[in-house]
């Protein structure tokens, strides 16, 4: 699954999909991903809160935005939508979505439990202001698959995508903040690093680790393992978790120097019907409660931002891909807003990669 697009220019996908007609104007009206939402939650919800509620799926983040990007009619709108959050600057910046009010926020108690990155992910400050644009509400992480029966080491971190075995054998997301940022990695050093020019190794190591690349893909990268065409794939844990159950000689792993880490987050859209945003905030705390947040983590392919973890069953906690080492998730990060200057830097550098003319 696509889970980041080249949006660092503010580039947007073209095209509306469709995910199905909310059919009662009246009820609480959620566009979802698909399988992100453990089905029985909304009648649960329905049942604490006495509030019809109608949840609309969709079946990638592309097609959420698309949605979102949607002038639908008034009878058609809806009161709350996720998306991932590489959507989420274009979404403020189109004027897609609207902040959660100090007042709405209060209605969200569950927020101030939230990790500071979490928080910090969705708070954009202007000036002296600072706004909140979203709830996280489950994530992952950058993953490595690979197989076992091809390479004859353990691969445990980013450093070992350089192995001279491993040339021409892997495949990369075609995403420039993930491909600079194993680099950034290997080197010890953030993601948001603000001036990648002073990094005086970085374009060796982008170019060393460019002779590795079989392909690019941020959609297709588990056929090429499974075919044996590639021996390593770097992609989303939630589609990581699915190939050793297609193939038991693949291994998928978090690298231990830390990752990156996707979100998908609710956000309220421009258009969200007024009277509603009450029973939106009151989803929005509620898939964060440790009954909901517990059957977010074992029934969905993702991990919930909640920190109340202490119903999620202890077989669902051994998952590496769903828990990774304290020590790895502690130098993990989500990927913050980049200023434009260093944003002009990592297209130059991107695409002088991809030209091989770094």
């Amino acid at each position: 699954m696509r889970r980041r697009e080249f949006l660092i220019s503010g580039s947007v996908m073209l095209g509306v999909g469709g995910c199905g007609l909310f059919a009662d104007p009246n009820r609480l009206r959620i566009l979802g991903l698909a399988g992100a939402i453990p089905s029985k939650v909304v009648g649960q919800f329905e049942g604490t809160f006495s509030k019809t509620t109608e949840l609309k799926t969709a079946k990638t983040p592309q097609e959420l935005w698309q949605e979102l990007l949607a002038k639908p009619d008034a009878d058609k709108k809806f009161d709350l939508t996720s998306i991932g959050d590489a959507w989420l600057d274009s979404a403020i910046a189109q004027s897609l979505i609207q902040p959660i009010s100090p007042n709405l926020l209060a209605q969200i108690p569950q927020w101030t439990k939230l990790d500071t990155r979490w928080q910090q992910l969705v708070t954009r400050k202007t000036g002296e202001k600072s706004q909140v644009w979203g709830i996280p509400y489950r994530w992952g992480t950058t993953a490595i698959a690979y197989r076992q029966d091809k390479i004859k080491f353990e691969i445990t971190k980013w450093a070992d995508l350089w192995r001279p075995e491993l040339k021409q054998k892997v495949t990369l997301p075609d995403h420039p903040r993930e491909v600079i940022g194993i680099a950034l990695k290997k080197l010890g050093l953030s993601y948001q690093q603000e001036d990648l020019r002073a990094i005086k190794e970085l374009n060796d190591e982008l170019k060393q680790l460019q002779q590795q690349v079989f392909i690019y893909t941020s959609d297709t990268y588990l056929q090429p393992l499974l075919i044996d065409d590639t021996w390593v794939a770097v992609g989303w844990s939630q589609d990581m978790r699915k190939a050793p159950q297609q193939d038991p000689n693949i291994k998928a792993i978090v690298p231990t120097e830390g990752t990156a880490l996707w979100s998908d987050i609710w956000v309220l859209p421009k258009q969200a019907n007024p009277a509603n945003l009450p029973s939106a905030c009151h989803w929005m705390d509620y898939s964060l409660t440790p009954a909901i947040a517990a059957q977010i983590t074992a029934l969905t392919d993702a991990t919930t931002t909640s920190s109340a973890l202490e119903q999620v069953p202890a077989s669902i906690k051994a998952d590496i891909l769903k828990f990774p080492a304290p020590q790895t998730i502690a130098q993990s990060e989500v990927f913050l807003p980049l200023s434009e200057t260093t944003a002009k830097q990592y297209k130059e550098i991107w695409t002088k990669l991809r030209t091989n003319s770094l």
